[in-house]
């Protein structure tokens, strides 16, 4: 409860702090807390922000469950064979720093400007951050378990599957949870180019038209949403890895 009324107390510290940088500013550079709520509002009355959240999101789960899905299964190959995991770890490690953002204009040529191009982009983006960390993850898992799967006559897929596996998968979710904050990251900077709904494309056109307090109220709900989404996923990871946060606790 402590923890709850700090957090309360230091984000009515920064409005407040917002709020006087504002009134010193002319709105159209630094609007206030006020004129950004009332974007927000005006922008539920019109549909806009219904609809943008609803396209958006859809986007970023597409992307987020398929990219997560693809590094799980490309990250178990690459660990079940010794030599392969030995020739591909280290570049597998590098994949993090690749300047995604760089393959925007590529993606347009390969894929055109339509909605496959944005959900590419944004399982790219995912991608190259969940690989590593589902490699990783696998590494890091306790050879004496490892070696105890192998006493009790288990076969390499056994193993993998029985053991590996599961000791992993609590570090796998934490890290789709960061995935999926990753995805809305990248959302309005994919949502710029030829998209008719999404937050991302209201940011863009708002920009345009000079209504900062759209583009702030956007950007506002982009973080409620990643918010609200990483302390669902950390609840849903409590339940399912219940062994995990007791054996923390202890």
């Amino acid at each position: 409860m402590k923890c709850f009324i700090r957090r309360i107390f230091v984000a009515a510290i920064i409005i407040v702090i917002w709020f006087v940088i504002a009134e010193g500013v002319n709105p159209l550079f630094i609007p206030g807390p006020d004129l950004v709520l009332r974007g927000i509002i005006s922008l539920f009355d019109s549909g806009q922000l219904s609809a943008g959240i609803i396209f958006s999101f859809k986007r970023v789960t597409m992307a987020s469950i398929f990219s997560g899905g693809l590094a799980l299964v490309f990250g178990l190959f690459i660990y079940s064979i010794k030599y392969i995991r030995e020739l591909l770890y280290p570049i597998v490690k590098t994949m993090r720093y690749i300047p995604v953002t760089a393959f925007y204009p590529l993606l347009i040529m390969w894929c055109g400007i339509g909605e496959i191009m944005k959900i590419t982009f944004l399982i790219l983006v995912t991608f190259v951050s969940m690989m590593p960390a589902v490699v990783l993850a696998l590494n890091n898992v306790n050879p004496d378990l490892v070696d105890t799967g192998k006493t009790l006559g288990m076969n390499r897929i056994q193993v993998i599957l029985m053991v590996v596996l599961p000791d992993a998968m609590p570090s796998i979710f934490e890290n789709f949870v960061l995935l999926i904050s990753i995805g809305w990251t990248y959302v309005p900077f994919v949502e710029t180019i030829n998209a008719k709904y999404g937050l991302g494309y209201i940011i863009h056109q708002s920009s345009s038209r000079g209504r900062t307090d759209l583009v702030f109220a956007s950007i506002a709900m982009i973080m409620i949403i990643s918010v609200i989404c990483d302390k669902l996923a950390g609840f849903i990871g409590a339940k399912m890895f219940k062994w995990r946060y007791l054996k923390q606790d202890d």
